[in-house]
């Protein structure tokens, strides 16, 4: 019997990071050999770091911003730590998309900008 199709929620985080860097290289198929083995790197970066995101993103959306934080007698509010490596993850992914972008021909860089955007803006549902 031919085995069920997962659904994007259900995979494991190494399961979507690989979904990710399948669909992304279909982007750099026709790049020189010397570009495509430094986009390889970039590629499984961007993969990993879009992974990242949105479980960051989860734990933001299902927690509290600012927290509580107790340090022996102290007691103080601060920003929550998962809302801390969000902002610091994002700018990584901005930085890894400009760089992706800049290894592709001029004519390729709106397209693939605007599907790797996509990747990191469109609901998880839409990313099967």
């Amino acid at each position: 019997m031919a085995e069920e199709k997962k659904t994007y929620e259900d995979m494991s985080n190494p399961e979507k990071i690989d979904a990710k860097k399948r669909k992304i290289k279909k982007l750099f198929r026709d790049l020189p050999t010397e570009k495509k083995q430094f986009a390889e790197g970039l590629i499984n970066q961007f993969a990993v770091t879009s992974v990242t995101l949105e479980r960051l993103a989860d734990a933001i959306n299902n927690g509290d911003l600012i927290e509580d934080f107790v340090q022996g007698a102290q007691k103080m509010r601060r920003e929550s730590p998962a809302l801390r490596a969000y902002n610091t993850t994002i700018k990584s992914f901005s930085t890894l998309t400009n760089q992706l972008i800049n290894l592709l021909p001029e004519k390729e860089k709106k397209t693939a900008g605007d599907e790797l955007m996509q990747f990191i803006t469109k609901p998880k549902a839409a990313g099967r």
